[in-house]
């Protein structure tokens, strides 16, 4: 008998991982009057209502399937209630093919969630690196105060060390989620963490790949696993040593300029966007390598994630900052092609290329930018 109880048991997790759809159940016993609950789905970027059901004797159900865990949110709007309710009574978590439970008493955003092991991984996640999120959040407030004339309450000198501070803290928390990922090699959050918090918009695919390959391979080949090994593939294109991919675009003369047409000089591209305020602070550092180093086999090419309809905000940007080198631009905003094609999912980013279009060097920032560029450029 007991033999038999252990083989149940030892098939519990398979049994589990087998479940094909999900059953959302929630009890809130001090909703009064009409209401009804939303599943809100993250799809494509953007949260879409793909469920809804009436609130009954302060009880709703959900019942579905998702290809794999995914961000979520459940919402709850009451008749009557001004204004845009589901913004006031939300909360967020992640479904997958489970029993999901929801218990609260008045409101969702309160209610206690359990069933699914992403969820609850995720929160185990969100736990360890709150403390450091709250030290980053404490500093941006205090060094980011403005007087009523709009200048900065601290001086420049107290905000840079700021923003060393803040650095180091965003470099903790990504550490935190490398360890949690690294613990988690058999979950689906594990490699999420991985996807999202490791693969960051600057990661080295040299030194995160084989981390990747220490995930079970049923994870690896499932739609997220392809999709973290299709991201670390393009972050390849852009790590030193890799031969630029070539790209073609319109300059503002609504010409097309090649960056191949380019080969035999050192040449800086600049990722960027007119309404970027860290870009157009930075602009300054490049416009004096820029001056600095044009008269030795050297060019910058401006690449600007600005968005349909914003060639003249371009322009004039280019204009009023003085930035008198090659740019081009598909207006697409993040889906700007080239951006796309070496995985540029935050700006400033810029690669050095060398006359042979190999790169050399990437996110040479600052008022040392110059002095770097001459350390490359002999």
């Amino acid at each position: 008998m007991k033999k038999t109880i252990f083989s149940v048991l030892m098939l519990l997790p398979f049994v589990v991982a087998a479940q094909k759809s999900y059953t959302i159940s929630g009890k809130l016993p001090a909703v009064k009057g009409q209401a009804k609950a939303y599943l809100v789905l993250l799809r494509n970027n953007a949260w879409k209502e793909v469920d809804s059901t009436e609130i009954k004797a302060g009880k709703f159900q959900f019942t579905g399937s998702v290809d794999e865990p995914q961000s979520a949110m459940m919402v709850v709007k009451r008749k009557g209630a001004a204004g845009p309710a589901w913004q006031r009574d939300s909360q967020g978590f992640f479904i997958e093919n489970s029993k999901i439970a929801m218990v609260g008493a008045d409101s969702i955003s309160n209610a206690q969630i359990t069933g699914s092991i992403a969820d609850s991984e995720d929160r185990e996640r969100e736990a360890m690196i709150k403390p450091v999120t709250a030290q980053i959040i404490k500093l941006q407030n205090e060094y980011g105060k403005k007087a009523a004339d709009g200048s900065y309450v601290k001086s420049l000198e107290e905000r840079k060390m700021a923003g060393d501070s803040i650095q180091k803290l965003v470099a903790k928390n990504k550490d935190i989620s490398l360890k949690f990922a690294e613990s988690h090699l058999n979950s689906f959050m594990g490699l999420y963490t991985f996807n999202m918090y490791v693969l960051d918009s600057k990661f080295e695919a040299s030194k995160v790949e084989p981390l990747f390959h220490r995930f079970s391979a049923a994870l690896k080949s499932s739609p997220l696993g392809q999709r973290t090994a299709e991201k670390i593939e393009i972050g390849k294109r852009r790590q030193a040593g890799a031969k630029a991919t070539d790209f073609t675009q319109n300059d503002l003369n609504d010409k097309p300029f090649t960056l191949s047409s380019l080969r035999g000089k050192y040449v800086l591209v600049d990722f960027w966007a007119s309404w970027c305020v860290p870009c157009r602070a930075e602009n300054p550092n490049v416009v004096k390598a820029y001056n600095a180093l044009k008269g030795k086999n050297f060019e910058i090419v401006g690449v600007s994630l600005d968005y349909p309809g914003g060639k003249a905000v371009w322009a004039e940007a280019v204009k009023k900052d003085g930035l008198p080198w090659i740019h081009v631009s598909d207006l697409k905003g993040w889906k700007n092609e080239v951006a796309v094609m070496y995985g540029i999912n935050s700006v400033p980013q810029n690669l050095l290329i060398d006359p042979q279009g190999i790169i050399i060097g990437k996110n040479l920032r600052g008022e040392a930018l110059t002095e770097k560029l001459k350390e490359l450029i002999k």
